[in-house]
């Protein structure tokens, strides 16, 4: 897919050298996963004799989507100097990351297990997966894994992820480090509390930490692309599709 206008990071001389090194590195990330997204993908070859090879095709293809616009949107706010929707993005990316790495690793296992039904439950509560009550009164399986679970098994695979995620909640919920710590300082001196709406920007290294999970978004995928024929193969050879 053409990246005609992916956002990227700014790298102005005002951001320490190992920082810009890091970001200059990020940059590079978020132009090849925006490359790796497809505008269309077509029933034929593999998922031509199986459905479930196309679920989870399809399924990825959406997640790599939501990546990509969560690494330009967290580009496009630090670039405008609006550091609290990039903590958001940020930490929406980790989330997405760590549900990818989940994915990819119960695909996986659930291949070398043989397990055809297992694959299809999967990757149906997958796409349809909600907190909503009442869909779920009518659809029970499809009820969502929490976020946080998803980051603490990322956790076990990459120590830190956790922690980071944890200061990254602080920044975007309306807690101290949200509001009062991420735009004032206080004179204690005289009681005056001055106001900068830019003093977030100086914890780029949060948004760095995060966004380095672009990398492991990148291998996951590469995993999963690897899959998909074996998915097929495995469905065709227990169920045969009726097109061959």
């Amino acid at each position: 897919m053409p990246t005609l206008s992916v956002q990227q990071f700014q790298i102005t001389d005002d951001i320490a050298p190992r920082d810009a090194e890091a970001l200059t590195s990020i940059n590079d990330e978020i132009v090849r996963l925006a490359e790796r997204r497809r505008l269309t993908i077509s029933v034929a070859g593999h998922l031509a004799r199986s459905k479930i090879a196309w679920k989870i095709e399809t399924f990825a293809e959406a997640v790599l989507y939501r990546i990509v616009a969560l690494a330009e949107g967290t580009a496009l706010s630090w670039n405008e100097a609006m550091p609290l929707p990039a903590f958001l993005c940020t930490r929406a990316l980790v989330e997405t990351v760590a549900l990818l790495v989940d994915f990819e690793g119960r695909v996986s296992k659930l291949l070398d297990d043989e397990d055809l039904k297992g694959l299809d439950e999967l990757a149906m509560n997958r796409i349809f997966s909600s907190r909503d009550e009442e869909w779920l009164k009518q659809s029970p399986e499809f009820k969502t894994v929490n976020a946080l679970t998803h980051v603490e098994k990322l956790d076990k695979l990459l120590p830190g992820a956790l922690g980071h995620y944890n200061r990254l909640s602080e920044r975007c919920h309306p807690n101290s480090l949200g509001h009062h710590q991420m735009f004032t300082t206080t004179d204690y001196g005289n009681g005056a509390v001055t106001y900068d709406a830019l003093k977030a920007m100086r914890d780029v290294p949060a948004i760095i930490a995060g966004l380095t999970l672009l990398a492991v978004a990148e291998h996951s995928l590469r995993e999963l692309s690897a899959l998909f024929e074996r998915v097929s193969q495995l469905h065709h050879r227990m169920s045969p599709s009726p097109r061959d």
